[in-house]
């Protein structure tokens, strides 16, 4: 998978969290628009070196909202984006 395909993949599921965490916790919209916003940046300016920071920021995300693990990539497309990608 080369990581346009993965930002874009990662951008529809962004989506659809939004929509779902929204419906589940109304009260919160604020706090999962924010998170989301910060996300869609880090998603937006991605390279593979800057991977870990997005991956981290996932994890810090899923501790307030825990389906924000469901963004989490497999270890697998993990290391082929690792592979295919430039530095």
């Amino acid at each position: 998978m080369k990581l346009h395909e993965f930002k874009v993949l990662q951008l529809a599921k962004l989506h659809d969290l939004r929509e779902r965490l929204i419906r589940k916790y109304p009260d919160r919209k604020e706090r999962i628009l924010q998170i989301i916003d910060m996300l869609e940046t880090k998603l937006d300016n991605l390279r593979v070196y800057s991977l870990y920071n997005y991956l981290r920021t996932i994890t810090l995300a899923a501790k307030e909202f825990s389906e924000f693990m469901e963004l989490m990539p497999s270890e697998e497309t993990v290391e082929e984006l690792l592979k295919t990608e430039k530095w």
